[in-house]
């Protein structure tokens, strides 16, 4: 008779674990908003190392890309602290982030295609 309280617990605690994945808590920044922020932050990283300063030191380079995160966290209107405090929640919750992630290469794959004469998708051929 011990066991069913507990067998109770269990399955109050399965249940309540198997909430919407989709829903976060208040002070961290939703899936779609944390995609946009990440990719920007991403462009805004290879922009500086491939473009801004390719030849200068990395201590010179580290120090503009903190000005160019600080820009797109403005721009997305988001403190360094939400973003640092989002940013380790979807560490913490993997699938949320995989999501994010996933959601951000289907977006890289979008850009490197462009139709052809046929209008079919072809990839982007880089010269190099």
């Amino acid at each position: 008779m011990r066991a069913i309280p507990g067998l109770w617990i269990l399955l109050w605690w399965v249940v309540s674990s198997c909430g919407n994945d989709k829903q976060v808590p208040s002070g961290v920044l939703p899936p779609d908003k944390m995609q946009e922020l990440v990719w920007d932050m991403m462009r805004a990283d290879q922009f500086v190392v491939s473009f801004a300063l390719p030849a200068d030191s990395t201590l010179q380079k580290e120090k503009e890309k903190i000005k160019w995160y600080n820009r797109v966290l403005a721009i997305h209107q988001v403190s360094e602290k939400e973003f640092k405090e989002s940013f380790a929640y979807y560490q913490d919750h993997p699938n949320l982030m995989a999501v994010i992630m996933d959601s951000i290469a289907r977006k890289e794959e979008k850009i490197d295609v462009v139709p052809n004469r046929k209008g079919k998708l072809v990839p982007v051929q880089l010269e190099e």
